[in-house]
């Protein structure tokens, strides 16, 4: 195997020069990359080490265009890995050279997966006890501390997690593989995002080593496997997880993906894997309501020893609906204006927040953007809405645009039929009146609803 030095600094350097300075706003970038210490954690984890838990949450949503750009400059795909030293130390010499693999042999194997079972990184501030629990979360939370406490894992197997971005699905992948860790050490617990496992199986293409690779993954005790929608169209790599999957499945190891569409929405996958997708839990993880929000935000005050005031607590718990990551961004705002000892009113809240709460110009409402407001909330597409699909997932969506395009405009039954894939006036008239009723007395819709009226103003 041929090894080669990997220099963390050079590489970090030429990755801010080149595409960070670039991409990241000024001020951000001066403020919190410059002062960022590199070093390389293992051949695929690439770290970052900072001084404060600020500076480490700050970085944490910019992981996605770190990873990016060192990919783009290395051909490795890196993970990253964003580490705490107040102290200015690092776990290996900041101008030390790596000795690592070459960036062909990405992954390692023996013939019998033990001795270089790469079984992934585990981040361990997400935990059960750091998730905020609410309405929209409570079953995906309880199923998987099943999961993780090994409690009749059949029964949840395979257990399948979908909802829109931000919303923690990943928190609980990783919170499940903690607490196997912890309380289960013999077990080989594997997580894997679905385009690691696509990669890696490309390279065992490439290098004929396909035993290898199924080894690698067919041994685990629970594999965990984040963002399989992106499986889809990839007909090989379905052939190929399909087998992984009954492999596991068949000799009761636990299988728990995450996706951000429900199993019977990825058309593009084939009948075989959709069908035992559904077979086990398959759970809808929504966007937390007002309660949830105030909570994880009085949440973050608490973990970073900040104080903010209730009424802006208040403000941004009912403006910052969709998800998770950008009420984190909020306060994250917020919070680094308090360090810069600025006194924050809600007036100079509202002003912080406005690209955050009100990003861009103004549009006028009209059909197209309750479609698109209404279609962003669900986690579906315009055309899902247009379409004739009668899954509902889709029509609890398509009833409400109908809903709000009828509340909200002027326009006839028969225009709206019309917009929404040529419907007639009677199938708008039936989504109205069904949505009028159900308001009554579905607290959840009247959340829903009252979200996206917030999105429209």
């Amino acid at each position: 195997m041929v090894n080669s030095g990997i220099d963390a600094k050079a590489i970090w350097q030429a990755v801010c020069q080149n595409t960070l300075s670039k991409k990241v706003d000024p001020l951000n970038y001066r403020t919190w990359f410059l002062n960022v210490k590199p070093y390389i954690a293992s051949d695929r984890v690439f770290g970052l080490a900072v001084q404060n838990k600020l500076a480490q949450d700050f970085l944490k949503p910019y992981s996605d265009l770190i990873e990016d750009a060192l990919r783009d400059h290395t051909r490795v795909h890196y993970k990253t890995e964003i580490s705490v030293f107040p102290d200015g130390s690092l776990p290996i010499h900041e101008n030390e050279t790596i000795g690592s693999q070459n960036v062909n042999n990405a992954i390692s194997f023996n013939s019998n997966g033990t001795n270089s079972f790469q079984t992934g990184i585990f981040n361990p501030n997400y935990t059960f006890d750091s998730f905020i629990v609410g309405s929209g979360n409570r079953f995906a939370h309880a199923a998987s501390i099943a999961i993780a406490s090994m409690e009749s894992p059949r029964n949840y197997n395979p257990l399948f997690l979908y909802g829109g971005s931000g919303l923690g699905k990943t928190h609980l992948l990783h919170a499940i593989g903690n607490k196997v860790r912890r309380m289960f050490p013999e077990k080989r617990v594997v997580y894997v995002q679905t385009e690691q496992f696509v990669n890696d199986f490309i390279i065992c293409v490439q290098k004929n080593e396909f035993e290898e690779f199924r080894n690698h993954y067919r041994m685990a005790d629970m594999l965990l496997i984040d963002d399989i929608q992106f499986i889809e169209s990839k007909d090989r790599m379905q052939v190929e997880f399909f087998y992984t999957f009954n492999a596991l499945y068949e000799s009761g190891k636990n299988v728990v993906l995450t996706c951000d569409k429900p199993p019977q929405s990825l058309s593009s996958l084939v009948d075989r894997l959709r069908t035992r997708f559904m077979s086990g839990l398959t759970i809808d993880i929504t966007p937390p309501d007002f309660e949830t929000r105030v909570a994880i935000l009085l949440n973050l005050c608490k973990t970073h020893g900040v104080d903010i005031p209730s009424d802006i607590i208040q403000y941004i718990a009912n403006n910052v609906t969709s998800n998770v990551r950008e009420i984190e961004g909020a306060f994250k705002t917020i919070s680094a204006l308090q360090i810069m000892n600025i006194d924050v009113s809600l007036d100079m809240a509202r002003q912080a927040l406005q690209n955050i709460i009100q990003p861009g110009a103004v549009k006028e409402i009209d059909i197209p953007l309750i479609m698109e407001i209404v279609a962003n909330y669900y986690n579906v597409t315009i055309n899902d809405l247009k379409s004739k699909q009668r899954s509902q997932n889709i029509v609890e969506p398509r009833q409400i645009s109908m809903y709000l395009c009828r509340k909200k405009l002027n326009n006839t039954l028969k225009e709206i039929g019309i917009a929404f894939g040529g419907r007639n006036h009677a199938t708008v008239l039936h989504a109205c009146d069904r949505i009028n009723e159900e308001l009554k007395t579905n607290k959840n819709l009247q959340e829903a609803i009252a979200n996206i009226e917030a999105r429209l103003q």
